[in-house]
């Protein structure tokens, strides 16, 4: 079981919110970008043959002899795609435990909100950019949707930037996307513009406290969990101070990117308890109420 039936009672007291409006396919919850039958006004335009006698405000043409009709949004559901970094190095230090269990809490957020679900993992089976999950709307696919999650485990190099481009490719739906990674390859910034360019949404970047934060000393090899490559490594203070620096630099870039395209980014430490702290920043931020 990913979510605990306590985190799942507070998940269905919220709903993802969306920093945009939506083009989506069926009647949701969410502004959209065209117009349509709710009860909200939101401008006029001039009158033209064959629109609604019903929606001309007669009030303005007694007073300015100008046939306007009153404009209403329509809200529609959100399309929303939860991308799941499954590459090796998602493998290390229960980051992929962490990342696991966001990507339910997400699914789970938007089937309980009504909003059009499907999880996607990369990279994908038999070299595949991607893999896709079961497509949910409502609670009933949730059991279905966990257990595609549970199946998944991390291997292979990371493949973001394509699983961008195959994401992007597909016009018939702009929604939202919930990407959650660690980001630690190469193509990352190539990853968030693709993202971007498909609709924006949010990051969640998942590292380990050693990522965060190393622990380590004396003469050493770093090998590359996905390739295999080596790198000898002697630490002091001042080579951990010189990280600590390019960490920083390196998070304020993927902040800096993010923005740029559309998405809102969170670090999220694989530490316990990551799920509860992840919701209440959502929710501070206003994309979860």
């Amino acid at each position: 079981m990913l979510l605990s039936a306590e985190l799942r009672a507070r998940l269905e007291r919220l709903a993802l919110q969306s920093r945009r409006r939506v083009k989506g396919l069926w009647t949701g919850r969410h502004l959209s970008v065209r117009r349509g039958e709710s009860l909200d006004f939101a401008d006029y335009r001039e009158y033209t043959p064959g629109d609604d006698f019903r929606r001309i405000d007669h009030q303005l043409w007694a007073r300015l002899g100008v046939l306007l009709v009153r404009r209403f949004e329509a809200e529609e559901e959100l399309p929303l795609r939860i991308v799941v970094d499954r590459s090796a190095s998602m493998g290390l230090e229960d980051k992929f435990t962490v990342a696991r269990t966001l990507a339910a809490m997400i699914c789970y957020l938007g089937l309980a909100g009504g909003d059009r679900v499907r999880p996607v993992a990369t990279p994908g089976p038999g070299g595949e950019p991607i893999g896709l999950g079961p497509p949910g709307r409502h609670l009933g696919a949730w059991p279905q949707l966990e257990r595609w999650l549970e199946q998944l485990t991390p291997a292979g190099e990371g493949r973001l930037a394509d699983a961008a481009r195959v994401l992007a490719s597909d016009q018939s739906v702009r929604g939202d996307f919930v990407v959650v990674s660690d980001l630690l390859e190469e193509g990352w910034a190539a990853a968030i513009d693709g993202i971007g360019s498909a609709g924006g949404g949010l990051l969640l970047q998942v590292l380990g406290p050693n990522e965060l934060e190393p622990d380590l000393a004396g003469d050493l090899a770093l090998v590359d969990v996905e390739t295999g490559a080596s790198l000898p490594v002697s630490t002091s203070a001042a080579t951990l101070a010189r990280y600590r620096e390019s960490l920083v630099t390196y998070l304020d870039e993927v902040a800096r990117r993010s923005r740029r395209a559309g998405l809102d980014h969170l670090v999220v430490p694989a530490v316990e308890g990551a799920p509860e702290r992840t919701l209440a920043a959502l929710a501070s931020q206003g994309l979860a109420r």
